[in-house]
């Protein structure tokens, strides 16, 4: 609406004048979803002063509206790599000069892109499929004999493979660095917005169901699993950290603790197992609430400090 417009322009000219760089609108466009009608989309634009609907541009090499077929919207990805692709067929390259050209340009090309959003399987496999066609085929353009699975190829060195990257499983590690970011700073500017958007009173570890969420968030929501594999909560006061939910007990992967009868108290935290004046475990609650297998794992964490946020940590070493 025209006031939120008003609000927004106040933080842009804001903006230039600490920055001293002023916006230039005529340059500049609004992308608008498809529900806005003609009277509001036109109104926002004199509130704003700008004229112009954008949408079908890139921006940072990533296209401005991220909706309709997903499969569509990064099929440029294959048309890029395809055009570095061509232009070495022609040369006489050995199996070391491949491998640089794979692992430094082609398998680098998508990152960015993959930092951002999870790519639609089909585009993994299609990516995959254009850099095997290239790793195997011996005169160009003819396709070449597969001797391996790409699987196998793609493995470490030292367990027989030369080392190239799963496509679709290195985008997961990638969006699970962007969680791993909203965990270690919530105060970032972006974890803010995230978080007033998504879980407001929770963590973006827990899962929760968004209405219309965005694809970015849908896309780092999918990393989710693969970054509990290799964390686990931190104790310090304890206060944040669910017994029966979150995952704190040191095994690998971490796992909330088990309860030695079905769970009396479903949102119990940590915090209510420690003698807040000895500042150590109790182990009388312990006794009646938690399986004793798991008693001696959590006797051996360290509790930190009562006035510290409960943190996450790597349960692996680097």
């Amino acid at each position: 609406e025209p006031r939120e417009c008003e609000e927004v322009m106040k933080v842009v000219r804001k903006y230039g004048k600490a920055s001293g760089q002023c916006i230039n609108f005529e340059k500049s466009s609004l992308l608008f979803g498809k529900r806005i009608n003609a009277n509001t989309r036109q109104e926002i634009k004199d509130a704003m002063g700008i004229q112009n609907e954008g949408g079908m541009g890139t921006y940072l090499g990533i296209p401005e509206d991220i909706s309709g077929s997903k499969c569509k919207l990064f099929a440029f990805l294959k048309d890029k790599l395809m055009h570095r692709v061509n232009g070495w067929t022609g040369r006489w390259l050995s199996k070391g000069g491949k491998e640089v050209l794979i692992k430094s340009i082609l398998l680098a090309l998508p990152t960015y892109v993959m930092s951002t959003f999870l790519l639609p399987l089909e585009i993994c496999e299609n990516l995959a499929s254009a850099i095997a066609r290239f790793w195997w085929s011996s005169n160009p353009p003819k396709r070449g004999i597969h001797w391996a699975k790409w699987e196998k190829v793609c493995l470490p060195r030292e367990e027989g493979g030369i080392g190239f990257r799963m496509i679709h499983e290195f985008n997961l590690a990638l969006l699970a660095k962007q969680l791993w970011r909203l965990v270690q700073f919530p105060d970032s500017l972006v974890a803010r917005v995230l978080k007033g958007r998504y879980y407001k009173l929770t963590s973006p570890l827990r899962v929760n169901s968004a209405s219309c969420p965005s694809y970015v968030w849908t896309s780092i929501s999918a990393a989710r699993k693969l970054l509990l594999l290799g964390i686990r909560q931190k104790i310090h006061s304890g206060y944040e950290v669910k017994v029966w939910e979150d995952p704190w007990i040191p095994t690998i992967p971490a796992r909330p603790a088990v309860p030695v009868a079905p769970v009396m108290h479903p949102n119990m935290r940590v915090s209510d197992l420690i003698d807040q004046i000895g500042k150590d475990w109790d182990v009388g609650l312990l006794e009646n609430y938690v399986n004793p297998e798991d008693i001696p794992l959590i006797r051996s964490l360290a509790i930190s400090s009562s006035h510290r946020r409960d943190t996450f940590c790597r349960s692996y070493t680097r």
